[in-house]
Parts: structure tokens; sequence; C-alpha cells
């Protein structure tokens, strides 16, 4: 995977750039949200995102839970937990939200 795959997988979630949000842009001239705009869209939510740099394996491991909970890496994903990993810490961080989308629209697709 990389940052252009993350990026390519949270569009696909509807997502689209705000003015108001802190944006990277591709070399392709895609925006996307920055790391610190990723982690303020998980706090609005009620997350706490926590990104980690994995020196054994040279990846990031990013892994979020409500605020207030332990961060467990082995937790099952849901709406309210996952852990993903990427290659550098804004590809973990676009990932954790693409999956973060991926699982509410999914939870909300189920109660219609």
């Amino acid at each position: 995977m990389n940052l252009t795959y993350a990026v390519d997988r949270l569009v696909d979630t509807g997502w689209s750039p705000d003015s108001s949000m802190d944006l990277d842009t591709l070399p392709d001239g895609r925006r996307y949200p920055s790391v610190m705009a990723v982690q303020q869209c998980f706090a609005r939510a009620g997350l706490e995102l926590r990104i980690k740099h994995n020196l054994m394996f040279s990846c990031y491991r990013a892994t979020w839970a409500p605020i207030g909970e332990p961060l467990d890496d082995q937790h099952v994903a849901d709406e309210k937990h996952g852990t993903v990993i990427g290659s550098c810490e804004r590809e973990a961080a676009v990932y954790a939200m693409a999956q973060l989308r991926t699982a509410v629209r999914e939870r909300e697709l189920a109660l219609v």
C-alpha cells in the first residue's frame, strides 16, 4: 500500500476536501487531510487516534478507540475501534480515516 492508495480509499468513502481543513497535496495535485486534520476528525468523533512508528518493521501503526478507553491493537475492528498499518505516518493516518468512514457507513446501512 502507499499514500496514493490510502487517498483513493478515502475518496471512495465519499470524502472530499474541505477548505476549513488542513490539507496536503499528492504529486498529482489531489488534496488529502494532513495527519493533524485526521487526528482532529477522530477527536470530533470522540475517538483517540495513536500513530506509532514500528522501527523493527519500518512501518507506522495507527490505532483508534473511544477517548478514555485503552488503545488495544488486538481489539476487533468496528466503527469505534481499529488498527491499520502504513509505510509512513501520513499513509497510516489517511488509511485509518478511510477505514473509520467505511465502518461507520456500513453500520448506518445495517440500521436501515
